[in-house]
């Protein structure tokens, strides 16, 4: 008969054997969910933490997301169509303050854009695309649902599932099973150890799916970018020129705000309405004042130099951006050669529904003429893109029309 001992030594050893083995497997399995050996000591808090010190949120007047510093030195990147209708956004930062940021950079096609602002914050590192290993872990960082959810960052956990290229731009994309976010757009999208792998861009409307442009598409056209001709082509522009006329006078001013030019604004008021009180007097109301933008500015048919307005605000309170509505008007007056603001009749507007935010009359005009027209709908797309440009607020929808035909 053979050792009892021995023959349990054979089994003790030939099972520790086996569950080695069987522990090597799964930890094989676990570093490849984390991307391979080189990640396995990284650990999501404290990636996490680094990252957040670099992630900001964006606000314009129509739309709001996130961005990450990519170069010291103050520069930002996002994506284009954070910042599509907005040519001075807002940069806010840890601690309650906010920076006006400068577009240095713009590609529509790619939805990218970069910033500049006077503060420099931590930059994040870059991993290529052909890094990345099949359901590796992922995290898409940024500031859902806009200016509606306060607080820190929020993080999306998924997996990479593969990349993919656009045939007809080249573009490559980082596919994920994430449920992207509105508002996270524009945020980076990192692997375990922090390492930036594609900007947040889109998903699907059910879920399921989280897309973001590679850091190789990143690098190819933010290096396009940096040498077009014209790098700003795809950015909405703003002209000042409060000279012109009455309306042009308004218009600046709240351009002027936007911008945070605050000495500007302030010299376009007359004295009728600072009635003695300093610029420092008067700009401190304006301190939390994030953005505004003017919905509807148009002249009154009934009181000459009086231009009657629509307007949204937008204020950092605390942690906090809230919204605001006002209607009604300015009278404005030609003081020794210039257009000055005389008086204003302005109130807040309580809840406004989707109808205060159209011109009727406007409405009204294009509706009757689109009627007596029938193939005005072909030239539409051309006449709306003609509205958007502020030079032609007072043209009318015939005149659009003919030069949309041309």
């Amino acid at each position: 008969m053979k050792n009892p001992s021995k023959i349990f030594l054979v089994i003790l050893i030939g099972g520790l054997l086996a569950y080695t083995i069987y522990l090597s497997g799964r930890i094989r399995k676990i570093e490849k969910k984390l991307g391979g050996n080189k990640k396995i000591s990284c650990n999501e808090k404290d990636t996490v933490k680094k990252i957040r010190e670099s992630v900001v949120r964006i606000v314009g007047g129509e739309s709001e997301g996130s961005g990450f510093a990519i170069k010291k030195g103050g520069y930002i990147l996002t994506n284009y169509h954070v910042i599509s209708t907005e040519p001075s956004p807002k940069v806010l930062l840890p601690g309650n303050s906010f920076e006006t940021a400068q577009v240095i950079m713009a590609d529509k096609d790619a939805d990218l854009a970069i910033l500049k602002i006077n503060k420099d914050l931590p930059t994040v590192r870059f991993a290529r695309l052909d890094w990345l290993n099949p359901a590796e872990e992922l995290l898409a960082i940024g500031y859902p649902l806009g200016s509606s959810l306060p607080g820190e960052t929020f993080v999306i956990r998924g997996s990479f599932s593969r990349p993919v290229t656009n045939k007809e731009d080249g573009m490559k994309y980082v596919l994920t099973d994430m449920t992207m976010i509105s508002g996270i757009s524009g945020g980076p999208m990192v692997n375990i150890c922090g390492e930036v792998v594609g900007i947040n861009t889109a998903g699907l409307w059910a879920g399921g799916m989280g897309i973001a442009v590679s850091t190789d598409s990143i690098f190819d056209r933010c290096d396009k970018m940096s040498f077009a001709k014209d790098p700003l082509k795809d950015v909405r522009k703003m002209k000042f020129d409060p000279n012109k006329n009455s309306l042009e006078a308004v218009r600046c001013f709240y351009n002027y705000l936007k911008i945070r030019s605050m000495e500007k604004a302030f010299a376009l008021l007359s004295d009728n309405f600072v009635q003695g009180y300093s610029f420092e007097h008067w700009v401190r109301g304006y301190k939390p004042l994030l953005d505004n933008s003017l919905i509807i500015i148009k002249r009154d048919k009934q009181v000459p130099d009086r231009i009657n307005i629509k307007l949204a605000t937008k204020d950092l309170i605390d942690d906090e951006v809230v919204s605001k509505f006002f209607e009604g008007y300015w009278d404005v007056r030609k003081v020794d050669g210039r257009w000055l603001l005389w008086k204003p009749k302005i109130r807040e507007v309580e809840d406004p529904d989707d109808e205060w935010f159209v011109d009727q009359e406007r409405r009204k005009e294009i509706v009757d003429f689109a009627e007596a027209h029938e193939d005005f709908d072909k030239y539409w797309p051309k006449i709306l893109e003609m509205l958007e440009q502020p030079e032609n607020e007072e043209v009318s929808i015939k005149e659009l029309y003919k030069r949309a035909k041309k």
